[in-house]
């Protein structure tokens, strides 16, 4: 049969309403070596801006430009896709060096992909995780020939059109950034043509087979969303003016020039010379940043940049055209899913006294919930009862400390207001994970479905390997 397919992050089937999906991550395995799917998904729509998880959150973070492409050619190969000869290629290169059942690795194939994954700093032994990657996509490709699964040209140009414009980027513009990596674009064809047939693979033998989600399954996606591995990142910035047409067009050559230094210390003079921001002062050295506060322009860049490397020029709005010189870099735990704090704060007049802590504790006697606090309040100016929901970062400083020590429905009398006129009643009325509100009942199932086909594909995927003969030939 031939299979409709898009380029997407999200739950197979299920309309567009999440971000753009590319569902053939869920049934790809990490580097052909039968680990987690998620880990390979959760890389590749990360980078692409898609769903980050596969359970409830859904949680995306916008990249582009060719930071992106960086980062979803690193997840593709990590994915195990396949290079494919680039033209003019010698012909001796296209000796065969391992055999897998009927079909042949060629040395080109061996040795671009090497370099590929050199080029991306891959981890690991290079040769090894490029031979089983390889492997694995011709024991995918032939599954999907034996079930006669195809994808047509017209669905395979959409799918990369919209890939390019993912990144704002035409075909053309992806086409270079591909060549300055040593790609051909048909090589890049054949990474999305082959994620393609194998989510198709799966689509085919796990997806009319039914998968029920139930309702307590769907509550407890909910109820365990969890943070997102994030970066944090130790830079030295450069950012050049682009307040007028004319000077983004200078400052844009300059960057492509201060963008090919390698060295730290060259790069710190740079800075000192050129830049426009107060860090140059301090020879253009940032202290530790989470990059999830940066504008989105610089997390594209930043998000996959190398220690030791210099990112590519990016233009930041109302701010200018900044490079980055990446000193250092580290996982953290980042809060793109995060806690909601509902909490209410009853402002008794009269500052901290025996008679303030005296009311407090009588209006707590009658209370049990936030919604208790409402005849209290009754006819009392409407700035003296504050209730509001708010992600935890945005809690001011004060109410956060005291909260994180309460259940809900339990209180604090430990404040006072900024001016210390009156003693606040701080009641913790909910606590609960940031799950978009976009995200309904029916996409978090999808969500789970995908995971539990992923699973089926992954131990698909095994099963062949198991049963496949492959040999050496040098």
């Amino acid at each position: 049969m031939t299979s409709k397919s898009r380029l997407m992050c999200g739950p197979m089937g299920g309309g567009e309403s999440l971000p753009k999906r590319i569902d053939e991550q869920i049934v790809r395995t990490v580097g052909g070596m039968n680990q987690p799917l998620a880990r390979g998904r959760n890389l590749f729509c990360a980078t692409l801006g898609g769903t980050a998880r596969m359970s409830a959150t859904e949680a995306s973070a916008r990249v582009s430009g060719a930071g992106l492409f960086r980062g979803a050619l690193l997840a593709l190969a990590l994915a195990g896709l396949t290079l494919t000869p680039a033209p003019g290629v010698a012909q001796g290169q296209f000796s065969p060096v391992i055999k897998v059942n009927d079909d042949m690795i060629t040395e080109f194939e061996l040795s671009q992909r090497m370099a590929f994954l050199r080029i991306l700093g891959a981890p690991g032994d290079i040769g090894e995780l490029a031979r089983e990657q390889l492997i694995s996509e011709k024991l995918q490709l032939a599954e999907a020939d034996f079930l006669d699964i195809t994808v047509s040209d017209e669905d395979l140009t959409e799918a990369l059109a919209e890939f390019a414009a993912r990144g704002n980027l035409d075909l053309e513009q992806m086409t270079a950034f591909l060549a300055q990596a040593g790609i051909a674009f048909e090589s890049f064809r054949e990474f999305v043509r082959a994620g393609l047939l194998w989510r198709e693979v799966a689509r085919s033998k796990f997806l009319a087979s039914g998968q029920t989600i139930t309702e307590s399954e769907i509550d407890r996606a909910y109820a365990e969303a969890e943070p997102q591995p994030g970066v944090k990142v130790l830079v030295t910035e450069i950012v050049l003016p682009a307040s007028t047409p004319e000077s983004e067009r200078a400052s844009m050559m300059r960057a492509d020039r201060l963008a090919q230094i390698t060295d730290p210390v060259e790069f710190s003079r740079a800075a000192t010379r050129f830049s426009i921001v107060n860090s140059r002062l301090t020879k253009g050295e940032r202290d530790w940043m989470d990059i999830s506060t940066l504008p989105p322009e610089a997390q594209a860049v930043l998000s996959n940049a190398a220690e030791g490397r210099t990112t590519r020029p990016v233009m930041l709005p109302e701010i200018g055209v900044a490079v980055y010189y990446v000193r250092d870099r580290e996982t953290i735990t980042s809060t793109k899913v995060g806690t909601l704090l509902e909490y209410a704060a009853f402002l008794i007049p009269g500052g901290r006294s025996e008679a303030t802590l005296a009311e407090a504790a009588r209006i707590r006697e009658e209370v049990d919930i936030c919604d208790d606090l409402y005849p209290i309040a009754r006819g009392l100016p409407a700035d003296q009862l504050i209730r509001e929901e708010l992600p935890e970062g945005s809690v001011p400083a004060a109410y956060r400390s005291e909260l994180a020590k309460l259940d809900p429905g339990e209180v604090s009398t430990a404040l006072t207001s900024s001016s210390g006129n009156a003693l606040v009643f701080l009641m913790l009325c909910n606590r609960r994970n940031a799950v978009p509100d976009s995200v309904s009942r029916d996409q978090v199932a999808d969500g789970l479905r995908n995971q539990r086909i992923g699973a089926l594909a992954n131990d698909l995927l095994a099963d062949l390997r198991a049963q496949a003969r492959v040999e050496d030939l040098r």
